[in-house]
């Protein structure tokens, strides 16, 4: 039994919150590791590890609900429990103990498409979006064209954008739509079909951001709550051949739109209307001029600061993030810092809510990183981490 002075000391104070540590593991048979569940302390940013629970689900992705007290995640994974092989990855909702910080699963289910990517609950609170990344092995169909000649056609996983009702208890519904996207790739190898890597809401909750890796592109959607389906804005914008954008942000004010790319170490700017039409404002290096871009330096995380600010976008292979000073008046950009992170295999990141500190997800070092953020927006380590299984991603409650 907790003892009254065990439970005061559980109580969160206007100094402390909790954060939740999603490990990632795919390559784990079965994959997982799940989540670490910290204190956080907001005048230091000191972390401190209370437990790890569900380490069978392979976190890729995690967000609040913003009208409950609910964490949701991805289990990112291409087959279901009980299947040989197949099926794909699941979607997980998680209440949230505001006392303890514990987290008790409501319920589960299949995402519906393979390698779910990236997670969003709408504005109000009454959807989920998935993405799905998608596998990259084929399936070998042989078929008879109309002049009875047999050819050799490559199958992929269907790269799909799934909404999800959610109840007044934040379970996660049967879903109502699963929007199929279309393409035949990119100009790289590995770009064999649609890929999607991200989905994120604007500040208005009127739109959501789908980053295509695999088509070099981004889609906009609506949703469309009398029939309950998305609604594509156009055909979506197309991006620089050979780039895989990977994750994007919105501007908390203005109309501004910001995405990096996996094999492209720049970030783009774009300004966007409601309506989801996209009219680029510029793309700038996400390295210094002297540095050489190769594959090896893939962009992974990005984020905006909460005074719209500031821009700060992950790069693994040389282990960095680079910083970028937002014009408010333009949108455009200027890098004012690349430093080296003092881990490896920066992958995920957050912003603390009052804008001071960042914590990093550094997936190959095994540990979680406090970074201060100075006024100017640059990030300083604090030499404060604590280890946590192959961490992929930080969210706040």
């Amino acid at each position: 039994m907790m003892r009254k002075s065990d439970k005061e000391s559980a109580i969160p104070t206007p100094e402390s919150t909790f954060a939740y540590v999603g490990s990632w593991d795919r390559y784990k048979v079965p994959p997982g590791n799940g989540f670490g569940i910290c204190r956080y302390d907001a005048k230091t940013g000191e972390l401190r590890l209370l437990k790890s629970v569900f380490p069978e689900i392979a976190v890729g992705a995690a967000c609040i609900n913003p009208k409950r007290d609910v964490l949701y995640c991805t289990d990112e994974c291409s087959t279901l429990p009980g299947k040989y092989i197949g099926g794909g990855g699941q979607v997980y909702a998680f209440a949230i103990d505001r006392v303890t910080g514990d987290l008790t699963e409501i319920n589960h289910r299949p995402s519906y498409g393979s390698l779910p990517s990236m997670i969003a609950v709408n504005a109000s609170g009454e959807y989920l979006v998935a993405t799905h990344h998608t596998d990259r092995v084929p399936i070998t169909r042989v078929v008879k064209d109309s002049s009875g000649k047999y050819e050799i056609v490559l199958e992929y996983d269907d790269a799909t954008t799934v909404l999800f009702p959610l109840g007044e208890d934040g379970s996660i519904g049967a879903p109502c739509d699963v929007y199929k996207h279309a393409g035949d790739g990119g100009p790289l190898p590995r770009q064999t079909h649609p890929q999607l890597h991200s989905v994120f809401m604007s500040p208005s909750g009127k739109l959501f951001a789908v980053c295509d890796k695999g088509n070099d592109e981004v889609v906009f959607f609506r949703i469309n709550r009398r029939t309950e389906k998305l609604e594509a804005c156009g055909k979506g914008f197309k991006l620089i051949p050979g780039s895989s954008p990977r994750y994007s942000v919105f501007h908390p004010i203005r109309p501004y739109f910001f995405l990096n790319y996996e094999m492209k170490a720049v970030v783009s700017s774009f300004q966007y209307d409601d309506d989801g039409k996209l009219e680029p404002i510029c793309t700038v290096n996400a390295l210094p001029e002297d540095s050489e871009d190769n594959l090896a330096m893939k962009q992974s995380d990005i984020k905006i600061h909460p005074s719209g600010r500031y821009l700060y976008s992950m790069i693994r292979g040389i282990s960095a993030v680079s910083v970028f000073e937002i014009d408010e008046e333009t949108g455009e950009l200027r890098r004012t810092q690349t430093i080296a992170v003092d881990g490896t295999g920066p992958r995920g990141c957050t912003i603390s809510p009052d804008g001071r500190f960042m914590l990093i997800a550094a997936l190959d070092s095994r540990e979680v990183l406090v970074w201060t953020i100075g006024a100017d927006g640059t990030l300083s380590p604090t030499g404060m981490r604590i280890s946590q299984p192959n961490p992929c991603v930080v969210t706040f409650c």
